[in-house]
């Protein structure tokens, strides 16, 4: 499905007494946003700070987070589906192969319990964990960490 996730962004030019900063606001897609109130996908926010010099490893970080914990089987993304997802900035598909698969060990790289292979006809996602452990309460009110069995 071809979905947008983001409807507006701005991005704004505060002069501080720090200097110039840029301040991103963006608006989600009404879409995105009831999908997100549905399945909220938690991120690990290490993750993040350390891949965010890298724009498509942290689409891919998001885009396995979001996808991985709730596939049921194993499922592969054919490289022109990836391509029309990832690659609108590169004319060839050839050319985006490789600046995928460099982006996609950043994104494994802090997405541990990523299971993903690559192979000719494109990437294989397979059922997940997580990148963060879903928190239960428990009875009295206090935090709990359920921990997930490994899925083979």
């Amino acid at each position: 499905m071809n979905q947008n996730i983001v409807d507006a962004a701005m991005f704004v030019d505060d002069d501080s007494a720090q200097g110039s900063l840029f301040v991103e606001t963006a608006r989600l897609s009404e879409t995105f946003f009831e999908q997100l109130k549905k399945h909220p996908v938690p991120l690990e926010e290490g993750a993040i700070r350390a891949i965010s010099n890298n724009s498509q490893a942290l689409d891919i970080y998001c885009w396995l987070a979001y996808r991985l914990h709730v596939l049921p089987q194993a499922r592969t993304v054919s490289w022109p589906a990836l391509y029309a997802q990832f690659g609108s900035s590169y004319k060839k598909l050839a050319h985006f192969k490789m600046r995928f698969v460099d982006s996609l060990k950043i994104a494994i790289a802090v997405y541990r319990e990523a299971e993903v292979e690559l192979d000719n006809k494109g990437l294989v996602l397979k059922p997940s964990r997580p990148p963060v452990a879903p928190k239960l309460i428990t009875a009295n009110g206090s935090p709990a960490t359920r921990v997930q069995p490994r899925r083979n």
